[in-house]
């Protein structure tokens, strides 16, 4: 494979691990404004749950950006 196919298929390589990167976060910030709804009405158990597994979402989101 000459250099400049190898350039080309990591560049598309990364622009797929930020395309990933990006979906990830918008629907973090989804989650985290329905969070701050449910914390605004007081509800508690629901914020809770939002926030389930959040840092493991934070963490897939790090990993992908070290990988790129």
């Amino acid at each position: 494979m000459t250099e400049t196919n190898t350039n080309d298929l990591d560049r598309a390589i990364r622009e797929r691990i930020f395309e990933r990167v990006k979906e990830r976060n918008r629907k973090l910030i989804v989650r985290l404004e329905a969070v701050a709804i449910d914390l605004n009405h007081n509800r508690h158990l629901a914020a809770l749950g939002g926030l389930d597994r959040l840092e493991r979402e934070i963490d897939d989101i790090r990993a992908f950006l070290r990988i790129a």
